[in-house]
């Protein structure tokens, strides 16, 4: 039924490889971040590659790039980070990779040259035409991430997390625009 709602969005994200088709690609963003307990106050202004892996057709890796604004911190900083999209299930599957905590376990896509490890599904729904949006929950130890992810139209998209428990508490919204140079 998901599948079947979403299709009937305008540019429909029914499958693995639309969902691949849609994300492959340099996308400029930017993501505020609204920690109230366990995290910080600013801004992260970047861009983030989406590109399939050779050795693994349908793998996405994910690796963002930006620079980091916090409320009470002088100086801005660089900070990067990596997920693995795998668009050959449905619904797509992101992993975390290289997590230091996560290293005892087996690699889900061991052919790989780095690890990986299970983070969330993308199950996308068409929400209010023509938006489509899968939203992810992810348990944290102890922490609850609500997510949205929203694809507004072919150019842009939208990720937003809500973080409640006994350490955090906050909000973070990134907003995606495909970066046109990269075509």
């Amino acid at each position: 039924a998901a599948a079947a709602a979403a299709s009937s969005g305008s540019f429909g994200i029914a499958t693995g490889d639309a969902v691949r088709k849609f994300l492959l690609g340099r996308w400029r963003f930017s993501r505020k971040l609204d920690y109230r307990m366990g995290g910080g106050r600013g801004t992260m202004v970047g861009s983030a590659d989406f590109n399939e892996l050779p050795q693994k057709p349908g793998a996405l890796l994910y690796e963002e790039r930006g620079m980091v604004e916090l409320e009470g911190m002088g100086k801005p900083f660089e900070a990067y980070r990596k997920y693995l999209f795998n668009t050959n299930t449905w619904p797509v599957e992101v992993y975390f990779v290289d997590d230091p905590s996560k290293k005892s376990k087996p690699s889900l896509i061991p052919e790989l040259d780095f690890h990986t490890s299970y983070f969330i599904p993308l199950v996308f729904e068409e929400v209010k035409k023509p938006m489509i949006e899968a939203r992810p929950p992810h348990l944290c130890i102890d922490d609850i991430y609500s997510g949205a992810m929203s694809i507004h139209n072919e150019h842009s998209f939208e990720w937003r997390w809500s973080i409640t428990g006994p350490k955090k508490d906050g909000d973070i919204c990134a907003k995606y625009e495909r970066d046109d140079s990269s075509l």
